[in-house]
């Protein structure tokens, strides 16, 4: 009985051995998977911040782009009436100082030598000649309004007062 007994108290250490090795096993491997899992995060996270920067390097180069206009509209420049089109293919209709109205799209050239850059919904930006790498941005146009004889600015800043219009005259006739 004592040799069965010494086989039974054995084969219970030799299964304990066995289960603590499986559980050893195990846990090694639960601990790797949660590493991988947690490398593979962290990777995701490095390209998440890089498309992040460069996303915000693509807003800067925008942002200069825009910022390179040299000055806005001065005496003498054109002024825009009208933008239309549709999508990218947008036209502009300019008022030149001389009165006379033309139509243009991006890289027409103006009569007084300027050249159309870029014809976006709010602005036009033209640049000032061959010889003047200068970038302008040119101003809308804003039409007095009816009866009114407000002070309008001028190109320096100072105001200019437009006389009053004359009165209207009632209209002889069969009138009421």
């Amino acid at each position: 009985m004592r040799n069965s007994t010494l086989k039974l108290i054995f084969l219970s250490c030799l299964a304990a051995a066995g289960s603590a090795r499986a559980e050893s096993t195990a846990d090694n491997l639960s601990r790797i998977e949660a590493e991988t899992l947690i490398l593979k995060a962290q990777e995701r996270q490095i390209q998440v911040k890089a498309q992040i920067a460069a996303k915000e390097a693509e807003i800067a180069a925008k942002q200069n782009e825009n910022n390179k206009v040299s000055r806005s509209a001065g005496p003498g420049d054109p002024v825009i009436r009208a933008i239309e089109g549709i999508g990218n293919t947008l036209y502009a209709t300019l008022s030149l100082d001389n009165g006379s109205t033309v139509d243009v799209r991006s890289g027409a050239m103006l009569p007084n030598g300027m050249k159309v850059i870029s014809i976006r919904q709010n602005e036009v930006i033209v640049q000032a000649g061959s010889k003047d790498k200068r970038q302008i941005r040119l101003a809308l146009f804003a039409p007095l309004a009816a009866g009114s004889t407000a002070a309008y600015p001028n190109y320096s800043g100072a105001t200019v007062s437009l006389p009053p219009l004359p009165p209207v005259l009632p209209s002889k006739g069969g009138g009421q």
